[in-house]
């Protein structure tokens, strides 16, 4: 969904703090709760969302655009006085799905539990009363109508935020996929590190599954060992769930944003590589308690950075 469906005001507001951000308060960590309207952001696609529950690594939300001449009889239009902004709004109820915690970026506001609760009994059939300060939305007659092409687009954005790359994480019961398990026997480290170009260490985690591969790196392993490139990709050592929930987290976006950044990847290769650096990091640390991933996480990315390796001819 493009921004111009956002005022500048709060594109200003929204662009000027390099971290989560309360336009109408102060630079924060908020944990994710119904009633919070949020922007969600992967790649060139973002929209605004209302989170009506949080679901595990999901929320359930429905998209919500500001000042536009647009609705359809599914949708609740909220008052300019029902928000802290001063802005009116559109909640388009009949869009209401899951949406990933890891495409969540900033938060904008915060609406009443009576909006929640509308929106989240509103499909099929809202209620005739709506809270104070909404109205019901108005039916869309024709596909023509300029409403209809808004509904489709924040449905087709939906779409692809939900596609935006997620970490693999570990399932009950299910055998973890290495490359070393994949390739068997053979002369595997020799083959590796001189197609890669990499030291026996650095092809001994990428055997084991500790260290992910990156498209480039999974493209000669591919053409090297005849196995699918899509078999080399999954072939890692899937991550906790403790772990995964902290790396999605919004509180850390700005800092795979700065990575990517730096290093010249995007940024879900810069949350992969730092993932699976904390889980190498933990598994190299003892203690009977279980780990503190957001310590852990922190500790990673705080130590200096290593230096480049030699590629080995």
């Amino acid at each position: 969904m493009s921004d111009p469906v956002m005022p500048q005001r709060l594109l200003d507001l929204l662009d000027q703090a390099g971290g989560p951000v309360d336009p109408f308060g102060d630079v924060a960590e908020p944990e994710i709760a119904t009633g919070q309207l949020w922007r969600a952001r992967w790649d060139g696609d973002r929209v605004l969302v209302l989170i009506l529950s949080v679901e595990g690594r999901d929320v359930i939300a429905a998209p919500v655009t500001l000042d536009p001449p647009a609705e359809d009889d599914l949708c609740l239009v909220v008052d300019g006085s029902r928000t802290s902004s001063g802005v009116p709004a559109t909640l388009w109820a009949g869009l209401t799905g899951p949406v990933p915690i890891r495409v969540l970026d900033r938060p904008v506001d915060s609406w009443g539990q009576d909006i929640v609760h509308w929106a989240a009994t509103a499909v099929p059939v809202p209620a005739e009363e709506v809270p104070p300060g909404t109205r019901r939305g108005r039916a869309v007659d024709s596909a023509l109508e300029p409403a209809a092409d808004v509904r489709a687009d924040l449905d087709d954005t939906l779409d692809r935020l939900r596609l935006a790359p997620a970490l693999p994480v570990v399932k009950p019961g299910e055998a973890p996929i290495t490359l070393a398990g994949l390739l068997g026997k053979g002369p595997k480290i020799d083959l590796l590190r001189s197609a890669l170009g990499l030291p026996q260490h650095e092809v001994m985690k990428l055997l084991s599954g500790t260290r992910p591969l990156t498209p480039d790196l999974a493209a000669v392993v591919a053409a090297e060992t005849g196995l699918s490139t899509e078999d080399v990709t999954q072939a890692v050592l899937a991550l906790p769930p403790e772990l995964v929930a902290e790396v999605e987290h919004p509180r850390w976006r700005p800092t795979w944003t700065d990575l990517a950044g730096r290093d010249d990847v995007d940024e879900a290769t810069a949350r992969l590589t730092a993932s699976y650096g904390t889980f190498a990091l933990a598994g190299r640390q003892t203690g009977g308690a279980a780990p503190d991933w957001r310590g852990r996480l922190r500790q990673f990315l705080d130590r200096p950075a290593d230096p480049e390796p030699p590629r080995e001819g």
